[in-house]
């Protein structure tokens, strides 16, 4: 998860410093220059977009997994608990018959 705002926080900032440079040092004239940048603008937030999609679909499929898993463990926990309980119970029947 951290790599992840760490992934985003650094394609904000490079999307930022390239803007300003493309701004200082383009050779094209300003609303040619306005509508390359919105396009890559455009670009950058699909892109950006995209890589939060998958992170958070990464982090979807990490929770079923371990609610899965979780739902496993309790389920061979509950099983273990009713054997324990029916064999105490066979155990104390065994001792009050004698």
């Amino acid at each position: 998860m951290h790599k992840a705002i760490y992934l985003l926080t650094g394609l904000a900032a490079g999307a930022a410093t390239g803007a300003v440079s493309g701004i200082l040092y383009a050779p094209n004239k300003g609303s040619r220059t306005r509508k390359k940048l919105m396009r890559k603008t455009q670009k950058m937030t699909h892109e950006i977009s995209d890589s939060v999609h998958h992170k958070l679909d990464e982090i979807e499929s990490q929770v079923k997994n371990l609610k899965h898993k979780v739902e496993k463990e309790i389920k061979d926990t509950t099983d273990h608990l009713k054997r324990a309980v029916r064999h105490t119970n066979n155990v104390g029947k065994k001792v009050a018959a004698h």
